[in-house]
């Protein structure tokens, strides 16, 4: 059995300095007896070894549980990025372009937001109530989404399924400990990913598929032809023992000062980027205010861990641990960079090489298959020289040299160049998902691999939405002084080509529309290096953290 041993040592409030044998990954190790059925000889040790012994699985039943988990996971995961291709046609419907990173904005606003609450209230009502919770939530805001007959709505019924997929991802995580051995959750965990992965390359794809050739609304009506199915294995074969403490001491003792100043402080702050300079002016007070308010409430919830709770939404301790101030920061930048070019690669494709939904998606895949190249790569970087930060590094800097490259796309680009970068893009993101998150997980005691694991995805989840609200503040406020000095276009025709890019192509030729084409490739410049800065970022912050080392 291996161990590892780091330079840094580990303290919580309650328990001291913390025994580093105890704190032993268990992604890097794992039985090779975990994934068959023991002989009935075996021990009643080696029998409670077995998947989903521990909670009064059979072997089967623990199958089961897995294959519908898997599926929660694998359409929370297309959601992430199936709409991509499809915004500018929905938007354009819609006549509401420049609102259009609000489809992944309110997505992911939400679906952050519920990560701690999920977290926290599942050691109170149980992890399996909530995660059916979670999946109605999510089949309600498919259905809405898929039904809304205006950009408002299907904004909100974003909202409404990203609340949730949060659930769904979140507690999938967090269950499938509970129900293997700790150090066999690596290897089962593994298959979360694999399914993430899957959805990255099928996303896209199926976003321009349905949009082309029969309605974006289908991006959201899958959901409930197979949602269903995760939520009825959850109901008939997800056995979790309840929580062992009484359900009032639990809620005397729950953080409700944490559980509402985190989320409330997020949401102001993405609030007011989203706003900043294309809803309201930068001076405006609803702007300000909103930025003052994400201070005072992050401060009230740092105040509140310290000082006051019982039962802190997130340990003390987290904050003045240097590695993990350092991983989460890390994962901001990733997420930021990594939903970021997934969002607006599509539009550049549509707008520039005058492509399709479909074709838009189809551009991603190269994207996708170097993520799903770097990270087994990196697993193997981790197995054999025992590191795990390493992976952090080396990736990052591909993504910054991919990204510092890709910086120069203009309407001239060819779609070789294109592919190219994204792939080599690609390998660099699956390295740096697999060192993150690792690095994250033996930073911490096994007790609370659930919760920091749950940070490290909130950190990256805020980063995406950063991403992709960030990139759209820069690119529409560099955009429309651009159309308007281009001659012989109307206050009216900026505003048509504004809400609805398919104009650029049906009402323009020649060098107007070449123009308007090199306005929007021009305006994007200045998104690409607000991604080539969060890939600098990654590594920069990862460099901070320890590198663990296994033996």
């Amino acid at each position: 059995m291996s161990t590892f041993h780091s330079d840094e040592k580990r303290q919580t409030p309650a328990e001291g300095t913390l025994d580093l044998e105890a704190a032993k990954p268990a992604s890097v190790e794992s039985s090779r007896e975990s994934d068959k059925e023991r002989p009935d000889s075996a021990s009643p040790a080696e029998k409670s070894e077995a998947p989903g012994a521990k909670v009064g699985l059979s072997l089967a039943q623990f199958w089961i549980v897995m294959v519908g988990l898997n599926i929660g996971m694998l359409l929370t995961a297309l959601d992430f990025n199936i709409v991509a291709p499809a915004a500018p046609t929905i938007s354009s419907q819609f006549n509401e372009f420049t609102n259009s990173a609000w489809l992944g904005s309110g997505f992911l606003i939400s679906f952050a937001l519920v990560l701690p609450l999920y977290s926290k209230l599942s050691d109170i009502f149980g992890r399996r109530n909530l995660f059916i919770v979670g999946t109605v939530l999510f089949i309600i805001g498919s259905a809405l989404c898929g039904a809304s007959r205006s950009m408002d709505m299907l904004i909100w019924s974003r909202v409404v399924q990203g609340a949730g997929a949060g659930g769904i991802y979140g507690l999938v995580n967090v269950i499938i400990t509970d129900l293997v051995p700790l150090k066999d959750v690596g290897n089962y965990l593994a298959t979360t990913a694999l399914v993430w992965a899957v959805a990255d390359v099928l996303g896209p794809l199926l976003g321009g598929i349905f949009t082309q050739y029969a309605s974006w609304r289908w991006c959201f009506y899958i959901n409930l032809c197979i949602s269903p199915v995760s939520l009825i294995v959850t109901v008939i074969y997800l056995r979790i023992p309840a929580p062992k403490v009484a359900l009032s001491e639990r809620l005397k003792n729950l953080d409700y000062v944490g559980l509402l100043s985190l989320p409330g402080a997020t949401t102001c702050l993405l609030l007011a980027l989203q706003w900043g300079g294309i809803t309201f002016p930068w001076s405006d007070a609803r702007v300000i205010g909103c930025f003052v308010g994400a201070a005072a409430l992050f401060a009230i919830f740092l105040v509140n861990i310290f000082k006051f709770a019982k039962d802190p939404l997130l340990p003390a301790y987290f904050f003045t641990n240097r590695t993990i101030l350092a991983i989460n920061a890390a994962e901001f930048c990733f997420g930021a960079n990594l939903i970021g070019m997934m969002y607006y690669v599509p539009q550049f494709f549509q707008i520039v090489f005058g492509d399709s939904a479909l074709i838009s998606g189809v551009g991603l895949i190269p994207m996708m298959v170097g993520l799903l190249v770097g990270n087994p790569i990196a697993a193997q970087i981790t197995s054999r020289k025992g590191m795990s930060k390493v992976n952090a590094i080396w990736g990052g800097l591909i993504m910054v040299l991919m990204c510092g490259l890709i910086t120069r796309w203009n309407m001239d680009t060819s779609r070789a160049e294109a592919y190219a970068l994204l792939a080599f893009l690609g390998v660099g993101q699956g390295a740096v998902f697999s060192g993150l998150l690792l690095t994250a997980q033996v930073a911490v005691p096994p007790q609370e691999i659930g919760v920091a694991t749950g940070l490290v995805i909130f950190a990256q989840t805020v980063g995406d939405i950063f991403g992709v609200a960030v990139f759209a503040n820069l690119y529409i406020n560099k955009l429309h002084p651009a159309l308007l000095r281009i001659p012989g276009l109307t206050l009216e025709d900026v505003q048509n080509i504004s809400q609805n890019i398919h104009a650029i192509r049906q009402e323009f030729t020649g060098q107007t529309q070449a123009t308007i084409v090199d306005a929007h490739a021009r305006a994007l410049q200045y998104g690409w290096w607000l991604m080539f800065a969060f890939a600098a970022g990654t590594v920069l912050v990862s460099f901070i953290a320890k590198q663990n080392k296994f033996t």
